[in-house]
């Protein structure tokens, strides 16, 4: 079976993942033609899997395209968490107080 799959719509990382995903119910290898990703797939279980594949991949797809997007978005923000978090607190009394 083979899926295409639009690099312009996933990342390499996101059909890394997604391919990762599956890798213990089906073989997968890659072709990349310009900006298709072509996916060949082999069940290594029952052929009756063989149905859903399409859709298991695309859902992954989309679950790892949204962690990223959740990711971009929310990267300054827990930059600046963590800086808060690991900032000097020497200027702290042993009440709490500044």
């Amino acid at each position: 079976m083979e899926i295409k799959i639009d690099r312009k719509v996933y990342s390499d990382a996101c059909i890394s993942k997604a391919i990762y995903s599956l890798s213990k119910d089906y073989a997968i290898s890659r072709t990349l033609e310009g900006n298709i990703e072509r996916l060949h797939i082999i069940p290594l279980g029952d052929m009756q899997e063989q149905c859903k594949i399409e859709a298991r991949i695309f859902n992954a797809l989309n679950d790892y395209k949204l962690r990223q997007v959740i990711e971009d978005e929310t990267h300054d923000i827990r930059t600046i968490l963590y800086a808060k978090a690991f900032a000097d607190f020497d200027d702290i009394d042993s009440d709490g107080e500044v």
